[in-house]
Formats: structure tokens, C-alpha cells, sequence
């Protein structure tokens, strides 16, 4: 028997721990029944539900609160229960922040009743007495509501839910969208908001609307009728929209203000405040200015004025208005309205400006660098008995003058000079002695090089208006060859004087960004020689639209030339023969190189009386 007491009462203790440690339950559905009486709402859980209610009947509510509980986000949405007739308008559930597992259900009603909660194993079943209001009673204008904790202290307090009266009464009044704007870009950004509804009238719409807007509703006596929504996470700018399209309504914004009427009063409206205005217009006294003009021309000046002017009028020209022209003091005179004289001051002050000067200029660099290296040799025999007509000799392709006369071998070239003169290579004469003691013999080695560099920068430069054609030329005269041909006369050679030009042609356009649009030709003609005493002109040109930032520099083209040769002469199998070989031959080597690079830089000198750089000051 002990023995059987002792094991129940371990068996109580084990239950208990486990009771203790088990997890909190979890609800799994929440549903209202508006059809029947009394209305049901039923809370269900995965298991049996611990909960206490409390009632707040100045503010039209009653709580229930679930212990050792937890809810899913999924279930924490608002049920709008406003479309039934019920005294029920929202069901609010959501955990309780600060305390673990805590459930909440808030139940707004349209008027208190009391509400009775059973307990049906998973379940709670809540009983709420039917009413029998029309659905239009689902916008009641409830005071602000306020949740009662179940406790006293600061701590719950602070945690607690904020007040509950409808779904909309979210936005912050802070943080308004522009109706406007959606109006026209179509691009909703209004905080979501869900609404069901049935046959309610349209100035309660609106006016939950304007709640979660956070604008002030003005409605007109004509806004009337009745509609049925159906909308989930819409935004309210969109929710807005579809309303007034629907009833052929629109609004006027001013500030946080939204009126509301019919577009047939507002196109009215919009219609007679036209006719006021130009009434106005037409009432109001005429004065007459006269305004000195300095840069515009005057004819387009006074043509862009009368436009403005009756721009001003509504599009009507009227007789009362006048824009003339006075060419000897070049002025305008302009009589009208004190208001409109002063917005035609403004645009005068506008159009008045200095017309954009810009200063070009261009720069053609050109680097020249040339290298020649030539190394020849003369070597010469002759008969000591008889040198001048018994000679032989070997050049590199030069006279052997070098190695006639005192101190040369020779002391005349006839005989050799006849046969070798003008580049040849070998020539001798039959009677040449083979004996050593008659022979003589004499040498010339001829190497030099040379190197020449050269640069020319041309920088032609000049300034001109906006869109105005600008030439700068700077000639050098060449005597050029010429060829005439006359019939019956023949063919006759000369000369004439012609330019080697440099030359700058640019028409700029400037553009409101400071950059300059040019149209440009840049040439540079170059004296050069022919050869025989003959000269030619070479050119070098460019022709090109660039698009350039006033003061920056661009290079807009350039050309790289380079040239080399190497040649060689000389008797052969002898010449090839290591440094003996220069004896009898030469070698040419020759290299050159050309650059050429054009720059242009534009600036515009005037960016502020062109009106270029707005003065803040």
C-alpha cells in the first residue's frame, strides 16, 4: 500500500513538471459569423485556451486576453466586420509587446453590449448580441477609443497596444503624398488600406480615406450616392482615384485640404474664374513704359513680346494692349496692366543680354628631325716616269680631282678623269708600269654626317560672336614654276607668285552648358623645294566639328611622318672587304622625321553679361 502511495505520487509530480515545461499553445484560425443571433466569433487553438475579458465600455470595446499563448503574423491582421449588421465593426488581435506568449483580441462595437465567452475544448466561442443597424452604420463617428491594460503599472502601460478605432486611422498627417502628383503619373505611393463594403454612402467613404490620408475632407452638398468596395492593400491615393472616377467626382488640393465636388462644378468653376480674371484684366488701369534695349534686335524682341502679352490676356489679343518699337532711341514702349508691365520687365531683363563672345585659339605644332652619314674612299696608281696619260684609279663614286695636283699622286686628271669622271668605279691607262720602282700610289677616305632638328608652332588666334563666321590668314609669297602652252607658239616655262597660307576659319555656337559647338578649317601651307632651284607649296589642313568646354584644350588631329634609306656603291667583291673595302666604295644612310599636331582652345569671355552665370547676389 506504501509502496502504491509513493507512485501516485511520483505520477503527480512527473504530470506536473510536464504541464509545466509543455509549449504554449498555438491559435489557429479566428472567425466571425455575422448571419446568425447572437454573432459568433470563434478563437481556435491547437489546444485548450487559458483567457481572461475585460470590458471598456466608454469606448465601446471588450478584451479578451489568451495566457501561455502565441499567434501567427498570418492571424494578425484586422478583421473590418463594418458591412454586416452586427454591432461588431473590427475584430483587432496581435501579441502583446513586453509580455511572452500573450494574445490580445480587441473587439470594437458600434454600441456596448455585453458580451458572453465559453469555453468548447480547442476553442472559445464569443457571443455577441445581433443589432439591427443598416450597413451604412459601419462609419460611426466613434470617439477615440482606448485599450485598458489588466495591470496598473507604468511598464504595461508604456507597451501596451495603441487605440483602436478603425483600420485607417494610421498615416501621419507629416508624411501627406501628393494627390496631385499620382494624378498624373499614375505612380500610387499612399500607405495601403483594405475596405469591404456594400451599398454605403460615398461621403463615408471619402471620409475614412481622408483618415488614413491624413487630408481634411470637403465635401459639397452635390457629392451623393451610394457604392460597393471590395479593395485589399490598396494604396489610398489609388483608393481615391477609383472612387472618383466611379462617381464622376474630382478634388482640388490646397495644402492638406482636399475639396471634393462634381466635375461638372469644377469644370464651371474653372470656367468663371477664367471670365473673372479676364474681366480683371480688362477692368484693370494701363500704363505705358518705355525700356532702352542694348543687344536684342529690336523686331524679334517686339515679336516675342506681343506673344507674351497675349499669352497674359488668356490668349486673346486686346486693343488696350501695345508693343511698339522706337528705332531711334532703340527702345520699346509697351503699355499695359501695372502686372503685366512688370512680368514684361522681368522677361526684358532676360532677353537683353550681350550676345556670347568667344576667343579661339589654335595651335599647329610641327617637329622636323633629319640624319644623314655618307663614308667614301678614292684610291689612285700612276706611272712616275709618265703620270699624266699612264694613271688608274678607284673612286666611291666621287671625282678624283682629291687626288690630282700637289700634294696628290697626280698632276693631271685627263687621262683618268675622262674615264672615271661623273661615279665610275675603276678606270687605268694600257701603258701603266708594272715596276715597283715607277709605280706611285695615294689615297683619299671621305665620312661625314649630318643632323638637323626643327620646330615651327604656328598659333593663330582670334575672337568672334556666337554663331558668327570668324578668318584669320597670314600669307608668305613662293615663285612657283609654270608651264603655259600657247597654240601656234608652243610651250613656254615661268614663274608665278603664289600663298603659302596659314589660315584660321571658325564659326562657333555655344551652347547653355558653357561648352562651344565650332565648325572649323585650319590650314598651314609650307614653302618646300624641288629640287634645281625649283619651289612647290605643301599643305596641311583640317577640317572638322568639335564640341569642346570653354577654356579647355582639345587636339583635333595630327600626322607622323618618318622616312629612312640606306644605299651603298662601289667596285664589286672590293667594297664588301672589312674597312679596307670603304677604299673602294660608299655608303649612305639617311633618316627623317615629321610630326604635326593642331590644338584648339576655345573660351568664352563674357558667360555673365551673356547671362550665362545667374547672379545670386
Amino acid at each position: 500500500m506504501k509502496n502504491n502511495l509513493i507512485a501516485a505520487a511520483s505520477l503527480v509530480v512527473y504530470l506536473a513538471q510536464t504541464n509545466a515545461f509543455a509549449a504554449p499553445a498555438k491559435i489557429t484560425d479566428i472567425k466571425f459569423n455575422g448571419t446568425t443571433d447572437p454573432n459568433i466569433i470563434t478563437i481556435t487553438g491547437d489546444s485548450p485556451l487559458s483567457w481572461q475579458q475585460e470590458n471598456n465600455e466608454p469606448d465601446r470595446q471588450f478584451v479578451i486576453e489568451i495566457t501561455d499563448a502565441q499567434i501567427p503574423k498570418s492571424l494578425t491582421r484586422k478583421i473590418d466586420t463594418s458591412s454586416f449588421k452586427s454591432k461588431v465593426s473590427l475584430i483587432s488581435p496581435y501579441e502583446v509587446p513586453g509580455q511572452a506568449n500573450t494574445v490580445r483580441i480587441v473587439v470594437q462595437l458600434r454600441e456596448f453590449v455585453a458580451a458572453e465567452v465559453t469555453a468548447e475544448g480547442n476553442s472559445l466561442k464569443v457571443s455577441i448580441p445581433s443589432g439591427t443597424g443598416n450597413s451604412a452604420e459601419a462609419f460611426p463617428a466613434a470617439p477615440p477609443a482606448t485599450e485598458q491594460p489588466f495591470t496598473d503599472t507604468p511598464e504595461a502601460v508604456a507597451n501596451s497596444e495603441p487605440p483602436i478605432t478603425s483600420e485607417f486611422s494610421a498615416a501621419p498627417k507629416t508624411r501627406l503624398d501628393e494627390f496631385s502628383e499620382s494624378q498624373t503619373s499614375k505612380n500610387f505611393s499612399g500607405k495601403p488600406i483594405s475596405m469591404n463594403v456594400r451599398d454605403v454612402d460615398v461621403a463615408d467613404v471619402l471620409r475614412l480615406i481622408g483618415e488614413a490620408s491624413g487630408f481634411n475632407i470637403v465635401l459639397t452638398d452635390d457629392v451623393k450616392g451610394k457604392l460597393t468596395l471590395s479593395l485589399t492593400d490598396v494604396p489610398w491615393d489609388q483608393a481615391l482615384e477609383i472612387v472618383l472616377t466611379t462617381m464622376r467626382l474630382g478634388a482640388e488640393r490646397n495644402n492638406n485640404v482636399l475639396r471634393i465636388t462634381t466635375l461638372t462644378n469644377l469644370t464651371t468653376e474653372k470656367t468663371e474664374q477664367i471670365k473673372a480674371s479676364q474681366a480683371a484684366q480688362s477692368a484693370a488701369p494701363r500704363v505705358t513704359r518705355m525700356f532702352p534695349i542694348s543687344y536684342a534686335k529690336l523686331a524679334d524682341l517686339q515679336i516675342v513680346l506681343s506673344k507674351f502679352a497675349v499669352a497674359q490676356a488668356g490668349g486673346t489679343a486686346t486693343t488696350d494692349t501695345v508693343v511698339q518699337v522706337d528705332e531711334r532711341t532703340n527702345s520699346i514702349l509697351v503699355r499695359d496692366t501695372v502686372d503685366n508691365i512688370e512680368k514684361i520687365k522681368k522677361l526684358i531683363e532676360m532677353l537683353d543680354t550681350q550676345t556670347p563672345q568667344v576667343m579661339i585659339e589654335a595651335k599647329v605644332v610641327e617637329a622636323t628631325e633629319s640624319f644623314a652619314k655618307n663614308i667614301s674612299g678614292n684610291i689612285g696608281l700612276s706611272n712616275m716616269l709618265n703620270p699624266a696619260p699612264h694613271l688608274a684609279s678607284f673612286n666611291g663614286a666621287n671625282p678624283i680631282n682629291p687626288l690630282l695636283g700637289s700634294p696628290g699622286v697626280f698632276a693631271s686628271g685627263t687621262a683618268v678623269g675622262t674615264q672615271s669622271a661623273g661615279g665610275g668605279t675603276f678606270a687605268f691607262s694600257p701603258d701603266f708600269s708594272m715596276f715597283t720602282n715607277n709605280l706611285r700610289l695615294n689615297a683619299v677616305l671621305t665620312m661625314g654626317e649630318t643632323e638637323n632638328q626643327l620646330k615651327v608652332i604656328s598659333s593663330p588666334k582670334t575672337v568672334v560672336l556666337n554663331k558668327g563666321t570668324a578668318t584669320i590668314v597670314q600669307g608668305t609669297p613662293v615663285l612657283v614654276p609654270v608651264t603655259t602652252t600657247t597654240v601656234g607658239v608652243g610651250t613656254s616655262t615661268g614663274v608665278s607668285v603664289q600663298q603659302a597660307n596659314l589660315s584660321l576659319n571658325v564659326t562657333p555656337t555655344v551652347t547653355n552648358d558653357g561648352s562651344v559647338l565650332m565648325t572649323l578649317a585650319i590650314a598651314r601651307d609650307v614653302p618646300v623645294s624641288l629640287g634645281g632651284g625649283q619651289s612647290g607649296i605643301g599643305n596641311r589642313s583640317i577640317n572638322t566639328q568639335v564640341l569642346v568646354e570653354s577654356g579647355t584644350t582639345l587636339s583635333i588631329g595630327g600626322i607622323y611622318s618618318m622616312t629612312t634609306n640606306d644605299s651603298s656603291s662601289g667596285f664589286p667583291f672590293l667594297r664588301k672587304l672589312p674597312l679596307l673595302g670603304w677604299l673602294f666604295g660608299n655608303d649612305n644612310t639617311s633618316a627623317s622625321k615629321s610630326e604635326l599636331f593642331i590644338f584648339i582652345t576655345p573660351r568664352i569671355l563674357n558667360p555673365k553679361e551673356a547671362g550665362m552665370i545667374q547672379n545670386n547676389t
